[in-house]
């Protein structure tokens, strides 16, 4: 109950601040790139699309929210009512997610139709998102500033975007597959065409792991840099 809670609060904040009236513009610049591209190039930058606009929502927004908040003093309140900081950053996730999902859709609807696998496409899409969501809450945890985040986030992000190069068949594929978003890759590349059940358990398993692993930092990051400052141990 608390982390619906804590979801919709998400929801109204990010309405209130104009992010969905936002992506509305995006969805639609995007559409009309891919509908005037190539059809030969149109998978892969209809691909490149969907990989990078999830990232791009729970790297960008999720930092910049919680910058607001912490400019906001929203946490010196929020973290004395019952809510637990697990379930706030969960919260953060899915909200966000929520847009990912509905800006991927709509990208993906309108330009090339419906998906092949469009299980497979959705959990790429969230998975994705919630990964970047994490990051994003653990890079802005060290950032002093909207320039500094900006800059500490390219960073941290950066070896994320490594298997893009396996696109452009850049190297053996088995050099990508360590990372959470070669994961991302293939889950998304399932918009066009079936991918096989290995894959497929594969990519659930490295992209599921990372985020785990970027959750697991982003909570700690939180809890050390962010809570010990208002004071706050009971939210742990």
């Amino acid at each position: 109950m608390r982390t619906m809670s804590a979801i919709a609060s998400d929801v109204r904040f990010q309405i209130r601040h104009g992010f969905y009236g936002v992506y509305v513009l995006v969805c639609g610049l995007y559409v009309l790139l891919l509908h005037n591209i190539s059809p030969g190039y149109k998978e892969k930058t209809a691909l490149l699309l969907t990989f990078s606009d999830p990232g791009a929502i729970g790297l960008i927004l999720a930092g910049g929210i919680v910058l607001l908040e912490k400019d906001q003093g929203v946490y010196d309140s929020l973290f004395v009512t019952p809510l637990r900081l697990r379930e706030y950053l969960i919260a953060k996730a899915i909200s966000i997610s929520v847009i990912s999902s509905c800006a991927a859709w709509a990208i993906q609807l309108f330009a090339l139709g419906f998906p092949a696998m469009p299980v497979h496409f959705t959990l790429g899409v969230w998975l994705t998102s919630c990964l970047f969501t994490f990051l994003s809450v653990g890079v802005v945890t060290r950032a002093k500033s909207i320039n500094g985040f900006m800059w500490l986030s390219q960073m941290y992000s950066l070896p994320l975007a490594v298997p893009l190069a396996g696109l452009f068949d850049i190297g053996p594929s088995a050099l990508y597959a360590v990372f959470p978003t070669n994961g991302s890759l293939l889950l998304l590349e399932a918009a066009h065409r079936p991918i096989p059940a290995g894959e497929s358990l594969y990519a659930v398993a490295v992209l599921s792991a990372g985020t785990a692993a970027a959750y697991a930092w982003a909570h700690r990051s939180f809890e050390k840099r962010i809570l010990s400052r208002v004071g706050e141990g009971a939210a742990r």
